[in-house]
């Protein structure tokens, strides 16, 4: 009897282990690999984007501080802008669902408790009129939150949400004032234009004159944190005529480094306040003290990534943990340090070499190309390109509103690199220079422009190293730049292009053509290995599939052959095999491998995604491997109704399996680290629309094999140990029973 072993637990149990030291000896592709080049040294904000990653609840939101267990709904709700804004999209939506799934019946959001707070409702709605486009329920639920918030003033507002907050608290180092509120009305203001209720506004404007008026409000003897709520909101608001005079007081307590006391008198320091202090100086235009403020907290940071909630001796506001909305605050006004940097130095990248980037990009280009540039700060660049090509269509996203632009020259938007705006696959070149420097988050930057450059277009990206010169640390290493261009580009190459700038270029991964699978494919010193295999009656898993699904006699075709060693293997049993291939070198290494073993093969060189050239009901069988997930859903629906037109029987596919877990980590490490050979693969979970929409009934799907999709990981990765230990605990029936094979196999007759 197999004793049980929850797969869960153990997969958990290796990534915990280490999923980042990925050695990549013994991958799936069959050959040596490279060694995996160093991880680059993470920058401040990546490590605290990190950190929030690492704090998130296995049942949904954050973490309340890195000590508790339990999420927090505020935090979650208006961290979903940062990350969205970050370009931590996954990371976002899950926050937002888990903040839709939790919404009261009343619209309300609840402290981390259970009890239903204003503030928190407030800090949810943000998170839900950011993440509207995500999950098209948001923008109910904003509503409905909104509903709440005004149903919940006091006289329309003009008494504010009255006392929500208790006069004697346990906490004798800081009390919450009742104006905190004030941090609920920016997203009520927002609500008012997403949904056309000016009523939402008025009744904000009402709560502002209310908690202007509060003897609690804006007193310096306030913590940092909830004194800087206060004073963001009001210039979010359109008041920072109330904000002005405590934030000058505030910048004349602040220390040589960079540090404000905590609260007035304080020996030590708030973290969430300190960065919402940054953020409040750069709204209003005083980078001096936000820098400064900023620099303290950099130096700082835990080495985790995360910040304590507060530093010094005494310190009274949660030291000894880590706290998401620190990281959060600070997040935020690094964004704010980098636009307000760039809007005062807009011209401060160099444009000498605007003539050799020029002809990087050119080089190859077809008339009539589509070219993007992302987070230009001047046209310079790509009127240079727009002039060197012909007629092509040129288009920039800049971080910063662009000047007026002749007519006729680029269409350039403003707009996050990290979230562009422009569509899949939208672009023939698409390139940025020196994104290291404008790139609040350089890997999704990075994987933004892989995005909108279209399948087999090139992507291209100027870097310099070294020091950056700019207030904040930048990205460095070639690594940097490098493992995030492969995780979506083939054929990485970089090349110096003068005054130390190297420019990575790559083709966005695409389905191999005929040619470049003959020369992935059939290399000279394959031939023997698979004569081999096939003389010592090796045949992999779902190979057997089409044996045990046949007999001998059977008129077999295989579409898309490959090397052809399965249906070698098949001809060997007695079936009589046709194999159609876009090769006319795969075809020609078929032959000679059936010549070393004495069998037979009839051979078709032509186009799979065309109509087969065969009379209907030819085949007892028609099959494939490996073809159908390199195609688009329109190519691979075409040769599964061809398929069964040529087929009088049956029906058998195989696609890579998306259940699979040790083949996706494995290809992605591969893809990440430069060696999958492959091209684009795009693993299926199942084919049986596909089959149904072609007339075929399916008779079973399954993925054999599990054991053999274990070599798509590394030798040395921690989950292949765990899950072979875990394989080799049960039976194959429980094995596939998780669909944890490499191969999808889909078999189905004419119904």
């Amino acid at each position: 009897m197999s004793r049980e072993v929850p797969l869960g637990k153990l997969v958990k149990r290796a990534l915990r282990k280490g999923f980042r030291q990925l050695g990549l000896d013994g991958a799936g592709s069959g050959k040596p690999q490279s060694a995996e080049p160093p991880l680059p040294p993470e920058v401040p904000p990546v490590r605290a984007l990190r950190w929030l990653a690492s704090q998130e609840h296995p049942a949904g939101g954050v973490r309340v501080h890195s000590t508790r267990q339990d999420a927090y709904p505020e935090v979650t709700g208006y961290l979903i802008p940062t990350l969205l804004r970050y370009g931590e999209k996954a990371l976002a939506g899950r926050f937002l669902r888990w903040i839709l799934c939790i919404q009261r019946a009343d619209g309300s959001h609840t402290s981390p408790e259970g009890d239903p707070y204003i503030f928190d409702t407030g800090q949810a709605l943000r998170g839900l009129l950011a993440g509207s486009d995500l999950m098209p329920q948001a923008r109910e639920a904003a509503r409905r939150a909104a509903d709440y918030l005004c149903a919940q003033m006091e006289d329309g507002g003009r008494g504010g949400f009255g006392k929500r907050y208790p006069a004697e608290v346990e906490n004798k180092v800081y009390k919450v004032p009742e104006s905190v509120h004030l941090y609920a009305l920016p997203p009520l203001a927002q609500a008012a234009e997403a949904f056309g209720e000016p009523r939402y506004r008025e009744a904000a404007e009402r709560c502002i004159e209310h908690y202007a008026r509060q003897p609690d409000a804006l007193q310096p003897a306030t913590l940092t944190h909830f004194l800087a709520y206060e004073l963001e909101a009001l210039i979010d608001l359109g008041r920072s005529d109330l904000a002005a005079p405590v934030l000058e007081t505030l910048r004349k307590t602040q220390a040589e480094d960079g540090s404000v006391p905590g609260m007035e008198g304080a020996g030590w320091v708030c973290s969430p306040g300190l960065a919402q202090l940054a953020l409040c100086w750069y709204k209003t235009g005083q980078p001096g003290p936000a820098d400064r403020a900023l620099a303290w907290l950099e130096a700082h940071q835990q080495r985790s990534g995360g910040f304590l909630g507060s530093y010094g001796p005494e310190a009274g506001y949660h030291p000894a943990v880590e706290l998401p909305w620190s990281a959060k605050f600070y997040l935020d006004a690094h964004l704010w340090r980098m636009e307000n940097f760039w809007e005062r130095n807009r011209h401060t990248l160099p444009s000498a070499e605007d003539e050799a980037r020029a002809q990087a990009v050119l080089a190859g280009l077809e008339p009539g190309s589509r070219v993007l540039e992302v987070g230009c700060f001047a046209p310079s660049l790509l009127q240079a390109i727009q002039r060197g090509g012909s007629d092509l269509e040129c288009a920039g996203l800049s971080l910063l509103p662009m000047e007026s632009l002749p007519a006729g020259g680029p269409d350039i938007r403003q707009g996050a690199p990290e979230r562009m705006a422009f569509p899949d696959n939208s672009f023939d070149v698409v390139y940025a220079v020196l994104p290291a420097r404008f790139a609040a988050n350089l890997d999704a930057v990075i994987g933004e422009i892989t995005r909108a450059a279209r399948v087999g277009g090139r992507v291209l990206v100027f870097h310099k190293d070294g020091p950056c010169g700019l207030p904040w640390e930048c990205p460095s290493g070639e690594a940097a730049v490098r493992q995030p261009l492969q995780r979506g580009c083939d054929r990485i190459q970089v090349e110096e292009s003068g005054e130390g700038e190297k420019v990575f270029s790559g083709i966005k991964r695409s389905a191999l053509s005929g040619s470049s699978w003959n020369e992935v494919l059939i290399r000279p010193e394959v031939m023997k290995p698979i004569v081999k295999r096939l003389r010592q009656n090796q045949v992999y898993p779902w190979g057997q599939e089409v044996i045990l699904a046949t007999r001998p006699g059977d008129k077999l075709l295989e579409v898309g052959s490959g090397t052809g060693e399965m249906s070698l293997f098949l001809a060997q049993t007695g079936r009589k095999v046709t194999i159609l291939d876009i090769s006319e070198g795969n075809i020609e290494f078929t032959h000679r491998c059936a010549e070393e073993i004495g069998v037979s093969v009839q051979s078709v060189c032509g186009d799979a995604t065309r109509p087969l050239p065969f009379e209907d009901g030819e085949f007892d069988c028609a099959w494939s491997s490996g073809l159908l997930d390199r195609l688009t859903d329109e190519e691979r629906r075409g040769i599964i109704r061809e398929c069964a037109r040529v087929s009088s029987g049956q029906v058998i596919i195989m696609v890579a399996n998306a259940a699979s877990l040790a083949y996706r980590i494995g290809m992605a490490i591969a893809e990440e680290t430069g060696t999958w050979p492959y091209g684009l693969e795009k693993p299926i979970h199942s084919l049986r629309d596909d089959f149904e929409a072609a007339g075929l009934k399916v008779v079973e799907e399954k993925s054999p094999g599990a054991r053999h999709a274990l070599q798509f990981l590394p030798q040395n990765h921690p989950l292949r140990k765990i899950l072979t230990d875990w394989m080799e605990a049960h039976a194959e029936a429980h094995l596939l029973d998780c669909n944890q094979g490499y191969m999808l196999v889909t078999r189905g007759v004419k119904a």
